[in-house]
Parts: structure tokens; sequence; C-alpha cells
């Protein structure tokens, strides 16, 4: 009996030496430098002029020196347009006065502002063609902008007589006023398309189970692979949505004033 205990001990503990320890848990690779190259690309459409009608009736000369004043109840006027518009009156040798007797009086009829159709801005190849261009031709061809379209009317009349010396419209479409292209940027991005693969690998290899199985052998951890992906476009100049639009109409307004008020013939 005690022999018998003896060759079980023995037993025993020669397994338990010649079991080799499990492998050493497996840790990520080390992920590669992903490179990435950026790009621009410019869209832009067709502009028309400003509409322009002016008629100045010769009733009555306008001469240097005399005195306007500026009645915009029928229109609503910043206190930056009135300003603009009193310097413009001021460039052509005119005295504006804020009240009492004047010479003339400049009626601001009309400060319109309607959105209208969208505009289509069209890409455009650039200077140094670049292997992505084709393929941001055939994803992203146009850029639909909102547009609005402004309009200003005015009317000079001789005060002491009430006749209308002189009367014009303008008219303008956001796009034609700013002009400028809108230009995109977009990048070409290497990216690890198996780093789920990789990560589920070493997971699995770093069960109990699986390193008592590997204790012995080796086992290769999956290289990376990466590939290239183009990002979507991201705007970096121009008006093209509604607020970005709206905010131009100040500037479109005091730019058609000017344009009627420079109409004016002032001897």
């Amino acid at each position: 009996m005690r022999y018998l205990s003896i060759v079980f001990f023995t037993f025993i503990t020669t397994a338990c030496v010649t079991s080799p320890p499990p492998a050493v848990p497996l840790e990520m690779p080390l992920k590669p430098q992903l490179k990435s190259q950026s790009y621009q690309v410019a869209y832009e459409t067709e502009h028309a002029s400003p509409k322009v009608k002016s008629v100045q009736l010769p009733a009555h000369k306008i001469t240097r020196n005399q005195t306007v004043q500026i009645i915009a109840d029928k229109a609503s006027v910043t206190d930056t347009l009135f300003k603009q518009i009193t310097d413009a009156l001021t460039t052509m040798n005119l005295r504006v006065v804020d009240q009492g007797s004047s010479d003339y009086t400049l009626a601001i009829h009309q400060l319109e502002l309607n959105f209208i159709d969208d505009t289509e801005y069209h890409i455009q190849p650039p200077n140094k063609a670049y292997p992505l261009f084709a393929q941001v031709t055939q994803l992203y061809p146009i850029q639909q902008c909102s547009t609005i379209n402004a309009e200003v009317s005015m009317r000079l009349i001789h005060r002491a007589s009430g006749d209308v010396v002189w009367f014009g419209k303008s008219s303008i479409d956001s796009a034609s006023f700013h002009r400028e292209p809108l230009i995109y940027s977009f990048s070409d991005e290497q990216v690890i398309s198996n780093e789920l693969e990789v990560a589920t690998f070493i997971h699995q290899q770093n069960t109990e189970q699986a390193r008592l199985a590997r204790a012995n052998q080796e086992v290769s951890i999956p290289s990376y692979k990466t590939i290239s992906k183009m990002t979507s476009l991201t705007k970096l100049q121009g008006p093209c949505n509604r607020t970005e639009v709206s905010a131009l109409t100040p500037m479109m307004h005091y730019y058609l004033s000017s344009i009627l008020i420079d109409k004016i013939k002032v001897h």
C-alpha cells in the first residue's frame, strides 16, 4: 500500500513538472503610420451683370451743392444703408439734410429680397491634375446653392414743384453679386481595413485554452492591411446655404443703391 502511494505521488509530480506553462498573452501590433493627402476643388457658375434702369428728366437741372432729404418711409432702410446712401450723394456733390426744406427728396421706394431658384455651380478642372479628380467629378459634379434676388428702386423729386426729375431701378442675384468660386476640400486617407480582424484574432489567442494550445508553437498575428479612402467634401469658401447667402444682402442693397445714385447727372 505504501508503495502504491509513492508511485502515484511520483506520477502526479512528474506530470506537473512536464506540463508546459501557457504562452504569454499576445499584444496588439503597432499600427502603421497612415498617410493623408488634402486637395481642393473649385465650383463656378455663370454671372449676370446687374439690371439697371435709370431715367433723368430735363424739367429741372440738378446742380452741385443743392440739398437732398432722404425719405425711406416705404422701405426698411437700416442705419448703415442710410449712411451709405448719404455718403454716395455727398460724393455726387449734393448736400444731405435731415430736416427742414430741401431742393429735392430722394424717395427710396423698394428694397426687395426674394429667394429664387437655386444656382448650380459646376466643378472646374484643377490647375494641376491629380488622380482623384475624375472620382470627385463623378461623385460631386455640381453644387446647388440658395440664391437671393435683390431689387432697389428710387426717385428724386423736385420739392417745390413735385416733379420727378430722376428715377432708377436695379437688381442682381446673390451668385452674380458674389462672383467668387466655391472652394471645397477633401482628403485621400489611408485607413486600416482589417483592424477588427486583428483584434478578434488577439482576443481568441489570449483565452486560457488557446494559450495552453500554443505553448509549444508560435502563431503569426495577421498583418494590418490599409486601403485608400476619399473623405466627403468640406466647404472652405463661398456662400451657399440660406444663412450664408442672406448675410450678403446688406452689401447687395448698398451695391445697387450706389449704382443708381451714380447715374444721377449733377451739373
